[in-house]
Protein backbone atom coordinates (compact mmCIF):
# COMPACT_ATOMS: atom_id res chain seq x y z
CA UNK A 1 0.00 0.00 0.00
CA UNK A 2 1.40 3.36 -1.04
CA UNK A 3 1.08 6.22 1.44
CA UNK A 4 -2.04 8.20 -0.32
CA UNK A 5 -3.59 4.65 0.04
CA UNK A 6 -2.45 4.39 4.00
CA UNK A 7 -3.87 7.84 4.53
CA UNK A 8 -7.13 7.22 2.49
CA UNK A 9 -7.73 4.35 4.93
CA UNK A 10 -6.98 6.24 7.72
CA UNK A 11 -10.15 8.14 6.67
CA UNK A 12 -12.23 5.45 5.84
CA UNK A 13 -11.21 3.68 9.47
CA UNK A 14 -12.59 7.38 10.88
CA UNK A 15 -15.54 7.19 8.96
CA UNK A 16 -16.50 3.49 10.05
CA UNK A 17 -15.99 4.47 13.48
CA UNK A 18 -17.80 7.31 13.57
CA UNK A 19 -20.95 5.05 12.04
CA UNK A 20 -20.19 2.57 14.59
CA UNK A 21 -20.60 5.13 17.80
CA UNK A 22 -17.15 3.30 18.73
CA UNK A 23 -15.32 5.34 21.49
CA UNK A 24 -11.77 4.51 19.51
CA UNK A 25 -12.28 7.18 17.27
CA UNK A 26 -11.18 9.52 19.99
CA UNK A 27 -7.57 8.02 19.78
CA UNK A 28 -7.70 7.34 16.18
CA UNK A 29 -8.13 11.18 15.81
CA UNK A 30 -5.97 11.76 19.23
CA UNK A 31 -2.54 13.63 18.83
CA UNK A 32 0.01 14.03 21.52
CA UNK A 33 1.95 16.19 19.29
CA UNK A 34 -1.16 18.20 19.07
CA UNK A 35 -4.54 18.06 16.99
CA UNK A 36 -6.92 20.80 16.40
CA UNK A 37 -10.74 19.89 14.73
CA UNK A 38 -12.90 22.36 13.49
CA UNK A 39 -16.12 20.64 13.06
CA UNK A 40 -18.92 21.72 10.55
CA UNK A 41 -21.08 23.17 13.97
CA UNK A 42 -21.41 26.35 16.35
CA UNK A 43 -18.83 25.38 19.26
CA UNK A 44 -17.19 22.25 17.71
CA UNK A 45 -14.14 23.17 18.24
CA UNK A 46 -11.55 21.12 19.98
CA UNK A 47 -7.91 21.25 20.72
CA UNK A 48 -7.48 18.89 24.09
CA UNK A 49 -7.57 15.56 24.49
CA UNK A 50 -10.50 16.06 26.81
CA UNK A 51 -13.02 18.32 24.60
CA UNK A 52 -12.51 15.27 21.86
CA UNK A 53 -14.18 12.97 24.14
CA UNK A 54 -16.88 15.64 24.98
CA UNK A 55 -17.09 16.04 21.79
CA UNK A 56 -17.88 12.39 20.27
CA UNK A 57 -19.78 11.81 23.30
CA UNK A 58 -22.59 14.48 22.73
CA UNK A 59 -22.15 13.26 18.89
CA UNK A 60 -23.16 9.73 19.52
CA UNK A 61 -25.90 10.83 21.92
CA UNK A 62 -27.59 11.93 19.16
CA UNK A 63 -31.03 9.99 17.97
CA UNK A 64 -29.08 9.51 14.42
CA UNK A 65 -25.82 7.57 13.39
CA UNK A 66 -22.93 10.12 11.00
CA UNK A 67 -21.03 8.77 7.94
CA UNK A 68 -19.91 10.81 5.29
CA UNK A 69 -19.89 9.46 1.42
CA UNK A 70 -17.20 10.89 -0.80
CA UNK A 71 -18.08 11.95 -4.49
CA UNK A 72 -14.23 14.01 -4.55
CA UNK A 73 -11.65 12.32 -2.43
CA UNK A 74 -7.76 13.22 -2.98
CA UNK A 75 -4.90 12.97 -0.85
CA UNK A 76 -1.36 14.23 -1.24
CA UNK A 77 1.26 12.71 0.33
CA UNK A 78 5.23 14.74 0.83
CA UNK A 79 7.58 12.87 3.00
CA UNK A 80 6.24 12.70 6.25
CA UNK A 81 3.21 14.98 5.66
CA UNK A 82 -0.18 14.13 4.23
CA UNK A 83 -3.26 16.45 2.99
CA UNK A 84 -7.07 14.67 2.03
CA UNK A 85 -9.52 17.35 0.33
CA UNK A 86 -13.08 15.66 0.23
CA UNK A 87 -15.93 16.47 -1.07
CA UNK A 88 -19.37 14.57 -0.50
CA UNK A 89 -22.36 14.01 1.60
CA UNK A 90 -23.13 13.87 5.84
CA UNK A 91 -25.72 11.14 5.82
CA UNK A 92 -27.77 11.00 8.95
CA UNK A 93 -29.38 8.13 9.45
CA UNK A 94 -31.99 7.96 11.99
CA UNK A 95 -34.37 5.15 13.03
CA UNK A 96 -36.88 5.84 10.12
CA UNK A 97 -34.80 7.78 7.33
CA UNK A 98 -31.43 8.90 5.90
CA UNK A 99 -31.15 12.62 5.46
CA UNK A 100 -28.03 13.82 3.39
CA UNK A 101 -26.27 17.04 3.63
CA UNK A 102 -23.47 18.56 1.44
CA UNK A 103 -20.09 18.12 3.48
CA UNK A 104 -16.61 19.08 2.70
CA UNK A 105 -13.39 17.70 4.89
CA UNK A 106 -9.64 18.92 5.17
CA UNK A 107 -7.49 16.75 7.10
CA UNK A 108 -3.57 16.54 7.95
CA UNK A 109 -1.59 13.60 9.05
CA UNK A 110 1.81 13.16 10.22
CA UNK A 111 3.69 9.82 9.86
CA UNK A 112 4.94 10.03 13.39
CA UNK A 113 6.95 6.26 14.41
CA UNK A 114 5.49 4.81 11.35
CA UNK A 115 1.93 5.89 11.84
CA UNK A 116 -0.19 8.50 10.64
CA UNK A 117 -1.88 10.56 12.72
CA UNK A 118 -4.44 13.03 12.33
CA UNK A 119 -3.06 16.70 12.93
CA UNK A 120 -6.34 18.79 11.92
CA UNK A 121 -9.76 17.37 10.85
CA UNK A 122 -11.58 20.11 9.82
CA UNK A 123 -15.37 19.50 8.51
CA UNK A 124 -18.10 22.00 6.78
CA UNK A 125 -21.62 21.60 5.54
CA UNK A 126 -21.15 24.35 2.83
CA UNK A 127 -23.69 27.00 2.49
CA UNK A 128 -26.32 27.18 -0.18
CA UNK A 129 -26.53 29.51 -3.13
CA UNK A 130 -28.58 32.39 -2.92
Amino acid sequence: MNAEEEVLAKLDRLGALLFARDPAVVGELWCDLGFTLYGSEEGETVETLAELQTLFQALFARPYRLAWKSDRLHATCQENVAWIAAEGRLEMTHPDRVEHLPYRMIGVLQRIGGQWRWRLFSGSEPASAR
